[in-house]
C-alpha cells in the first residue's frame, strides 16, 4: 500500500448521527407513553387522597407529568432533526486518508477519523433514479454515518481499500429502512390501542366499580402493547461479513452463510435471495428495502464477499488435527503443541502461509479456522495477531469474530470456542 495520502475531493460532505437520534426518538416517545402509565399506577397503588395530602407525592407526579407530557415530545423532535441533519451544515469539502484514518477538510476545519473509529463502509453508486453521483457513505463505531459525494466509483473503492474496510477486510453493518418508522407507527397506532382498550377498561370500571388496579392495568396494557409494536417496526441492521450475512432487528435474528445464497435478486427498491442448503428446496429471504442506490450497494458488497469468501485453500493436510472436534479443550490445545513441535509436520507441505489461509477461508469449518489461528499464535508468527484480528473484522458472525479475536491475543477460552462449534 502507498505511504502517501489518497486525496479526494467532494462536492458535499455531510456527517449525520443516526443511531443518537433514533435512540432519542425511542426514548421520547416512550417516556410520553409511559411515564403517563407510571403516574396512573402510582395513583392506582398509593389513592388519589394521598397525593392531594402528600407534598412530595404531588410534586412527584408533577414532575413526571411534565417529563412525560412536555420534555418528552421535544427529546423525539430532537431525535428527529438529529437523524437527518448534518453537523457541520453539508458541503463541499477534500477527504484525505491514509493508514491512520481519515481527514475531513470542510468549511475551513479539519476533522480527524481514527482508522479504529471507522467500522465499515459501503460504495453507493448513484442511480438516474435519485439524481445523484457515486458516494461513499462510512459508518463509524459511535453510530454517526459521513456520506460523500466522490468523482466515480473508482475513487470511492480506493477510498475504503486506504482505510481498510473493503470487502476482504472488513465487515459492514447498516440500518435498513426509515428511522422515523417506529415513531411514525407509534404515533398512529397510540390512539388505536387505547380505543381498543377502553372496552375492556369500561367493563372492569362497572364490574369492580370501587378498585383502582383496573387504571393501572390499562396503562400497563397500552405500554407493552406499544412497546411491541415500536419494536417490531424498528429498522433491521444488515450485517455482510467474508462469512456470510447477518439481519436482525425486531425480533429477527437470522444468519445465513454465504454458501447457502444461490441467487441475489435485486428490484428497484428491494434485494430478495434465494438460500438453501444443498439438495434442499430453496426459500426467497428479503434482505433490504430502500433506494435503488442502497439495494445496489448492498446487493453489490454481498456480491464481493462472496467472490472473495473463499481462497481455494481446502485445508491444510492436518486439517482435521487443527479441528477441536471430538476432543476436550486441553487435549487440543496439547495437540496443536504437539503438531508444531513434530518434526515430520515441519517437513511436510504445511507453511505458515497456508494457515493464514485456512484462518481466512470462511467455508471453511469455524473449527479449523481457530485451530490455525491458535496454531499460529503458539508458534509465535510475528503477523499472526494482526492477520487474524483482520479476519475477525470481517466476519458477520458475532460468535466467530469474538473466538478470532480471543485466538488473536493468544486468550481462547474453551467457552467462547464450545459457542461457534454449537
Amino acid at each position: 500500500m502507498s505511504a502517501e495520502p489518497l486525496v479526494v475531493a467532494s462536492s458535499s460532505i455531510e456527517h449525520r448521527r443516526p443511531r443518537l437520534g433514533g435512540w432519542l426518538m425511542r426514548a421520547g416517545f416512550g417516556a410520553f407513553v409511559g411515564l403517563p402509565g407510571l403516574i396512573v399506577t402510582i395513583l392506582a397503588i398509593a389513592g388519589a387522597k394521598m397525593a392531594d395530602t402528600s407534598v412530595a407525592l404531588s410534586a412527584v407526579l408533577i414532575f413526571l407529568g411534565i417529563l412525560g407530557l412536555f420534555v418528552a415530545p421535544v427529546v423525539s423532535l430532537a431525535g428527529a432533526v438529529l437523524t437527518s441533519l448534518s453537523l457541520p451544515l453539508r458541503s463541499s469539502g477534500v477527504l484525505r486518508a491514509d493508514g491512520q484514518g481519515l481527514v475531513v477538510a470542510q468549511r475551513g476545519k479539519e476533522h480527524h477519523f481514527a482508522r479504529s473509529a471507522i467500522e465499515g463502509g459501503l460504495v453507493l453508486p448513484g442511480t438516474r433514479l435519485d439524481g445523484k453521483r457515486p458516494r461513499v457513505e462510512l459508518y463509524l463505531r459511535n453510530g454517526s454515518a459521513l456520506t460523500a459525494e466522490v468523482p466515480d466509483g473508482i475513487a470511492a473503492h480506493r477510498l475504503l481499500d486506504r482505510l481498510g474496510i473493503d470487502a476482504s477486510r472488513r465487515r459492514v453493518a447498516v440500518l435498513c429502512g426509515s428511522a422515523y418508522r417506529p415513531l411514525v407507527t407509534g404515533c398512529v397506532s397510540l390512539p388505536i390501542v387505547c380505543v381498543l382498550f377502553f372496552i375492556p377498561l369500561g367493563y372492569l370500571v362497572t364490574e369492580y366499580p370501587g378498585a383502582h388496579w383496573p387504571t393501572g392495568a390499562f396503562a400497563w396494557a397500552v405500554m407493552l402493547t406499544m412497546s411491541f409494536i415500536v419494536r417490531l417496526t424498528r429498522p433491521h441492521e444488515i450485517i455482510v461479513g467474508s462469512d456470510g450475512l447477518r439481519i436482525r432487528g425486531g425480533f429477527v435474528d437470522q444468519w445465513i452463510p454465504h454458501s447457502q445464497i444461490h441467487t441475489i435478486e435485486e428490484k428497484q427498491r428491494e434485494l430478495f435471495l434465494e438460500v438453501g442448503e444443498a439438495g434442499k428446496p430453496t426459500r426467497r429471504v428479503e434482505v433490504a428495502t430502500g433506494d435503488p442506490s442502497f439495494i445496489m450497494a448492498v446487493a453489490g458488497r454481498l456480491r464481493l464477499a462472496i467472490a472473495l469468501g473463499s481462497n481455494g485453500a481446502g485445508g491444510p493436510p492436518v486439517g482435521a488435527e487443527l479441528d477441536p472436534a471430538g476432543k476436550s479443550f486441553t487435549e487440543w490445545k496439547d495437540k496443536l503443541q504437539a503438531l508444531l513441535l513434530n518434526a515430520g509436520y515441519r517437513k511436510s507441505a504445511v507453511t505458515h502461509e497456508e494457515l493464514f489461509s485456512v484462518v481466512d477461508d470462511p467455508d471453511l469449518p469455524p473449527g479449523q479456522r481457530l485451530g490455525a489461528a491458535m496454531a499460529l499464535r503458539i508458534a509465535e508468527h510475528p503477523d499472526a495477531r494482526v492477520r487474524i484480528r483482520v479476519a475477525a473484522d470481517a466476519c458477520a458472525d458475532e460468535a466467530m469474530k469474538r473466538a478470532l479475536e480471543e485466538a488473536a491475543e493468544g486468550e481462547l477460552g474453551e467457552r467462547t470456542l464450545r459457542r461457534v462449534l454449537d
